[in-house]
């Protein structure tokens, strides 16, 4: 009993923990800024409590870090289908990141905002004349294109079937939706109605997408009704999108994601194999299934545009191939490629086409250190050896990194897209840098490699850093490589 009531005697005096907290930080309006995703979602609620309609939007939120919102996209409702909409008003972000948004142009919707995630993100309630509503956003959406929306992604969506502007049912779907990159769009999926009864429907149309991430498709699905389909797509590569969907009979929302990998991850750098770091003239890996019918690699220069009756088009233009593999193919981005635009990557063999791809190209270096082994540097010694445990460098010798994904140069002759680089120095066009263990390197050159394709080189004195292996990285324009691994041994 004793021990018993010490130990009521402790709990009674320790700290209330739930009124401290670990960490903290504060919100303001500039921590929305910028273009956001849009989702909304509203209900209509009659004078009698009876459930009278529904509002289902995807468009995007466009803050501009001060004080002022603006709302756009498409909706649907029981009463009307794809009505364009543009709203517009103010928004206050507290400290507490817990603020309002009032709307006063096209609506008059007032809602209350939490700001999430430093500003990335944001949620929303509120209401107007008609509806109750819920929705929010992010700001995390890639470069896009009609390539951005490629291969499978699992979708479900919720809703009302209609007769008329008359909300008769319920009706739910899931299912997959088939995206070829090039515009092109089939769908398998169930429909369930009032949860009872179940349809399995096919469907097939053509898609488009804007560069503001916005799509829109129409289906024509196998009971022959036309349906349209808007999105508004999210995420860093652009696997994930929130829909809204319509037909004569049945409004619904919902969101799709990419089964697997969406296929912009399967293209990098080949070095870093980093995704959407491919500016022009560089080299870039394309991975995926049944790319090749065996292994080939290019032995001539110019390189070719086709080995063993595979072939690469970006942007409808076969590229010059270095290697290709059932799993596997090395390219070069074409130098004529507009840096800061989304290039369409297809491959075609002897048996068809692949769905289209789509890559962001930089217009600035995003540079790629070749490895080799257990992510060593591809490093030149003084003495012409490579760089490894068993040979490694001084300190105040100077060695050669190579490296892909330079960008922009001053280019000593003219650039031809396979053909090797003019001869002299072509140096890169950015600012730049080298450390080696986070210290600065004197460089000598960083360019192109003259008589290569696609490959840069940066010629450095080694930092003065004891003995050891270390992280070796090239920065030019802002952009960090990859960081292999360089041995010095004095």
């Amino acid at each position: 009993m004793k021990l018993q009531y010490f130990a009521i005697l402790l709990i009674a005096g320790l700290p209330a923990l739930a009124q401290n907290q670990i960490g903290g930080g504060s919100c303001s309006a500039s921590n929305l800024n910028g273009t956001y995703a849009l989702t909304l979602s509203g209900r209509g609620i009659s004078a009698a409590g009876a459930f009278s309609g529904s509002y289902q939007a995807v468009g995007t939120a466009v803050f501009d870090g001060q004080s002022s919102v603006v709302f756009s996209g498409i909706a649907n409702t029981n009463l009307t289908t794809g009505t364009a909409f543009s709203y517009a008003g103010t928004y206050a972000v507290p400290s507490n990141c817990s603020g309002t948004i009032n709307l006063a142009t096209g609506s008059t919707a007032a809602f209350t905002l939490l700001v999430s995630g430093a500003g990335s993100s944001y949620t929303i309630t509120g209401a107007d004349g008609t509806y109750a509503y819920s929705g929010g956003g992010s700001n995390s959406r890639p470069a896009c294109a009609t390539a951005t929306l490629s291969g499978e992604y699992a979708f479900s969506a919720s809703g009302f079937t209609v007769s008329g502007t008359t909300q008769t049912g319920s009706e739910n779907e899931a299912g997959v939706l088939t995206f070829d990159g090039q515009g092109n769009l089939t769908a398998t999926y169930i429909d369930s109605v009032n949860g009872i009864a179940q349809t399995t429907l096919t469907a097939s149309g053509t898609y488009s997408v804007t560069s503001a991430c916005l799509a829109t498709a129409t289906l024509t699905d196998s009971n022959a009704s036309v349906n349209t389909v808007n999105f508004v797509i999210t995420g860093a590569y652009g696997a994930t999108a929130n829909l809204i969907a319509a037909n004569s009979t049945y409004v619904r929302s919902g969101a799709a994601h990419a089964i697997i990998l969406n296929p912009t991850q399967s293209i990098g750098n080949v070095a870093s194999y980093a995704v959407n770091a491919t500016p022009p003239g560089s080299v870039f890996a394309l991975f995926g299934a049944d790319l090749a019918t065996k292994e080939a690699q290019a032995i001539v220069v110019p390189l070719p545009t086709s080995l063993i009756n595979t072939s690469v088009e970006v942007n409808g233009k076969p590229v010059p191939l270095f290697y290709v593999s059932s799993g596997q193919i090395d390219a070069q981005m074409p130098w004529e490629i507009p840096g800061g635009t989304v290039a369409s990557v297809v491959v075609k063999t002897a048996t068809g086409s692949s769905n289209a791809a789509a890559v962001y190209v930089p217009a600035t270096g995003t540079p790629g250190v070749s490895v080799y082994s257990t992510n060593r540097a591809v490093v030149t010694n003084a003495d012409g050896s490579v760089n490894s445990a068993a040979a490694p460098a001084s300190v105040g010798d100077e060695v050669v990194a190579w490296f892909t994904g330079g960008g922009p140069v001053n280019a000593s002759g003219t650039l031809v897209t396979g053909a090797a680089a003019p001869s002299g120095l072509s140096s890169v066009t950015g600012t730049y840098s080298v450390t080696v263990n986070g210290l600065d390197a004197t460089v000598d050159y960083i360019g192109l490699t003259p008589g290569s394709v696609g490959l840069y080189q940066v010629n450095f004195i080694v930092p003065s850093v004891a003995k050891g292996t270390y992280p070796l990285q090239i920065n030019i324009a802002g952009q960090l490589s990859n960081k292999p691994l360089i041995t010095i041994g004095n």
